[in-house]
Protein backbone atom coordinates (compact mmCIF):
# COMPACT_ATOMS: atom_id res chain seq x y z
CA UNK A 1 0.00 0.00 0.00
CA UNK A 2 2.88 2.38 0.93
CA UNK A 3 4.52 1.49 -2.21
CA UNK A 4 1.38 2.57 -4.57
CA UNK A 5 0.75 5.79 -2.42
CA UNK A 6 4.67 6.58 -3.32
CA UNK A 7 4.12 5.47 -6.99
CA UNK A 8 1.74 7.44 -7.22
CA UNK A 9 2.90 10.82 -5.40
CA UNK A 10 5.60 10.76 -7.75
CA UNK A 11 3.83 10.22 -10.90
CA UNK A 12 1.44 13.13 -9.70
CA UNK A 13 4.46 15.13 -8.85
CA UNK A 14 6.53 14.35 -12.11
CA UNK A 15 3.64 15.15 -14.10
CA UNK A 16 2.86 18.51 -12.44
CA UNK A 17 6.24 19.33 -13.20
CA UNK A 18 6.03 18.71 -17.27
CA UNK A 19 2.66 20.24 -17.47
CA UNK A 20 4.07 23.92 -16.00
CA UNK A 21 4.77 26.82 -18.31
CA UNK A 22 7.30 28.96 -17.85
CA UNK A 23 6.20 32.06 -15.88
CA UNK A 24 8.17 34.45 -17.92
CA UNK A 25 7.17 34.38 -21.67
CA UNK A 26 9.06 37.34 -23.41
CA UNK A 27 7.32 37.82 -26.82
CA UNK A 28 9.68 40.20 -28.69
CA UNK A 29 7.02 40.91 -31.71
CA UNK A 30 5.24 42.93 -28.86
CA UNK A 31 7.02 46.03 -29.29
CA UNK A 32 5.34 46.10 -32.85
CA UNK A 33 7.32 47.95 -35.72
CA UNK A 34 10.94 48.76 -34.53
CA UNK A 35 13.06 48.69 -38.05
CA UNK A 36 14.00 52.15 -37.83
CA UNK A 37 17.50 53.75 -38.12
CA UNK A 38 18.66 56.08 -35.19
CA UNK A 39 21.38 57.53 -36.81
CA UNK A 40 24.53 56.58 -39.20
CA UNK A 41 27.98 57.33 -39.21
CA UNK A 42 31.19 56.71 -41.55
CA UNK A 43 34.47 55.70 -40.30
CA UNK A 44 37.99 54.99 -41.81
CA UNK A 45 40.45 53.19 -40.24
CA UNK A 46 43.47 54.30 -38.64
CA UNK A 47 47.23 52.23 -38.03
CA UNK A 48 47.40 52.72 -34.33
CA UNK A 49 50.28 49.87 -33.12
CA UNK A 50 48.75 50.46 -29.41
CA UNK A 51 45.42 49.36 -30.36
CA UNK A 52 44.20 45.48 -30.20
CA UNK A 53 40.89 45.42 -31.97
CA UNK A 54 41.37 44.26 -35.92
CA UNK A 55 38.98 44.73 -38.68
CA UNK A 56 38.06 43.19 -41.72
CA UNK A 57 38.36 44.93 -45.09
CA UNK A 58 37.28 43.27 -48.16
CA UNK A 59 37.10 39.78 -46.68
CA UNK A 60 40.21 40.16 -45.30
CA UNK A 61 41.67 40.86 -41.28
CA UNK A 62 43.94 44.01 -41.38
CA UNK A 63 46.53 44.91 -38.91
CA UNK A 64 45.63 46.65 -35.71
CA UNK A 65 44.02 49.55 -36.34
CA UNK A 66 41.01 51.83 -34.42
CA UNK A 67 37.32 53.36 -36.27
CA UNK A 68 37.91 57.16 -37.02
CA UNK A 69 34.28 58.25 -37.35
CA UNK A 70 34.82 60.75 -40.36
CA UNK A 71 31.07 61.90 -41.10
CA UNK A 72 30.17 65.20 -38.97
CA UNK A 73 27.57 65.70 -36.63
CA UNK A 74 24.26 63.36 -36.75
CA UNK A 75 22.68 62.07 -39.69
CA UNK A 76 19.34 63.36 -40.86
CA UNK A 77 16.57 60.46 -40.07
CA UNK A 78 13.77 60.58 -42.47
CA UNK A 79 11.31 58.13 -40.95
CA UNK A 80 8.21 58.79 -43.10
CA UNK A 81 10.70 57.98 -46.37
CA UNK A 82 13.42 55.64 -44.71
CA UNK A 83 16.57 57.65 -45.80
CA UNK A 84 18.99 58.43 -43.65
CA UNK A 85 21.28 61.02 -44.86
CA UNK A 86 24.66 61.19 -43.20
CA UNK A 87 27.25 64.41 -44.14
CA UNK A 88 31.03 63.31 -44.21
CA UNK A 89 33.26 66.79 -44.97
CA UNK A 90 34.48 67.07 -48.66
CA UNK A 91 38.52 66.54 -47.60
CA UNK A 92 37.69 63.03 -46.19
CA UNK A 93 38.11 59.54 -48.55
CA UNK A 94 35.30 57.60 -49.33
CA UNK A 95 36.86 55.40 -51.00
CA UNK A 96 38.31 53.25 -48.12
CA UNK A 97 35.41 53.30 -45.32
CA UNK A 98 32.48 51.54 -43.56
CA UNK A 99 28.82 52.51 -42.45
CA UNK A 100 27.31 52.39 -39.19
CA UNK A 101 24.22 51.88 -38.32
CA UNK A 102 22.41 52.71 -35.15
CA UNK A 103 19.07 50.76 -35.12
CA UNK A 104 16.13 49.40 -33.15
CA UNK A 105 15.57 46.38 -35.44
CA UNK A 106 17.11 43.06 -34.49
CA UNK A 107 19.00 42.56 -37.88
CA UNK A 108 20.28 44.63 -41.05
CA UNK A 109 21.00 42.85 -43.91
CA UNK A 110 22.71 45.00 -46.80
CA UNK A 111 20.25 45.00 -50.91
CA UNK A 112 21.99 44.43 -53.51
CA UNK A 113 25.29 45.69 -53.78
CA UNK A 114 25.28 47.65 -51.02
CA UNK A 115 28.48 46.77 -48.50
CA UNK A 116 27.94 44.84 -45.32
CA UNK A 117 27.98 47.48 -42.49
CA UNK A 118 31.43 47.82 -40.19
CA UNK A 119 33.36 46.61 -43.09
CA UNK A 120 35.57 49.43 -45.23
CA UNK A 121 34.26 49.22 -48.98
CA UNK A 122 34.70 51.79 -51.53
CA UNK A 123 31.32 53.96 -50.54
CA UNK A 124 31.73 56.38 -53.73
CA UNK A 125 28.88 55.56 -54.73
CA UNK A 126 26.92 57.26 -52.11
CA UNK A 127 24.23 55.39 -52.01
CA UNK A 128 22.84 51.85 -50.25
CA UNK A 129 20.34 50.58 -49.45
CA UNK A 130 19.83 48.25 -46.24
CA UNK A 131 16.54 45.98 -45.03
CA UNK A 132 16.16 46.36 -41.86
CA UNK A 133 14.09 43.73 -39.88
CA UNK A 134 11.93 43.70 -36.65
CA UNK A 135 11.01 41.28 -33.99
CA UNK A 136 7.60 41.27 -34.95
CA UNK A 137 8.55 40.59 -38.69
CA UNK A 138 7.89 44.00 -39.86
CA UNK A 139 10.76 45.31 -42.88
CA UNK A 140 11.70 48.48 -44.25
CA UNK A 141 14.11 49.12 -46.70
CA UNK A 142 16.10 51.91 -45.89
CA UNK A 143 18.07 54.27 -48.18
CA UNK A 144 21.70 55.40 -46.71
CA UNK A 145 22.83 58.78 -48.38
CA UNK A 146 26.54 60.44 -48.45
CA UNK A 147 27.01 63.70 -48.92
CA UNK A 148 29.29 66.22 -48.49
Amino acid sequence: MKKNILYLSIIVFVGLLLSCEPRIDFDEGQWGDTAFITNVNIFTLQVDEHELQEYYENGTLTPARKRIFISSGSATIDNDNFVATVTVPEDQDITRAGIVVYHQSVRVEPVGSSPVAGILHDLSAKEFVYKLVSADGTTHDWTIKIVH
